[in-house]
């Protein structure tokens, strides 16, 4: 089994800036070490994180956040990615769309990821599906993912669990 470690969307207008959320913050020192053990044990970590223009379809339902090359785009500081992390922008909830993200994850032989970060109802949620649609075994960890609502992160992790066969777990478990 070849894991692959997908934070999604931890990004400052996600965690502390205009679309940020007190449980986004609440994650972070999960995801932190989740991310210590994962390189630990050489296990690789691609970061999807929104990085829209202008002209996104997304805007026009969310209004301007993650805007291309602001600091609200940018990773949270306290899980910065290092030299051998891999960093991908996407304009869409799942990076599965018009990125290289796919080929990446073939070129390594993955073929179980794990699933951490924002918003569970939105962009992680969009991500597993794609996943499962890719034919990945995909991992969920509730105590690294979030929703701004409480019940919309129950509700989302109960539908990648049931349709998607989703693995969920927490991050002590994992690795």
């Amino acid at each position: 089994m070849k894991k692959v470690v997908i934070v999604v969307d931890m990004i400052n207008d996600f965690v502390t800036g205009k679309l940020g959320s007190r449980r986004a913050t609440e994650i972070v020192p999960n995801i932190a070490s989740l991310l210590k053990k994962a390189r630990k044990q050489g296990i690789k970590i691609i970061y999807l994180r929104d990085a829209h223009t202008s002209d996104d379809r997304e805007i026009a339902i969310w209004g301007q956040h993650a805007m291309k090359g602001t600091q609200g785009s940018e990773i949270v500081p306290q899980l910065k990615p290092e030299k051998n992390d891999i960093v991908i922008e996407k304009k869409w909830y799942s990076g599965f769309v018009d990125t290289e993200l796919q080929s990446i994850l073939r070129e390594m032989g993955a073929d179980t990821l794990i699933f951490a970060g924002v918003s569970t109802d939105i962009c992680v949620q969009n991500n597993v599906g794609d996943a499962y649609f890719s034919g990945f075994k995909t991992i969920v960890l509730e105590d690294c993912t979030a929703s701004i609502a409480p019940a919309a992160h129950e509700q989302a992790i109960e539908y990648m669990k049931s349709i998607y066969g989703a693995e969920i777990t927490t991050s002590d478990k994992v690795l």
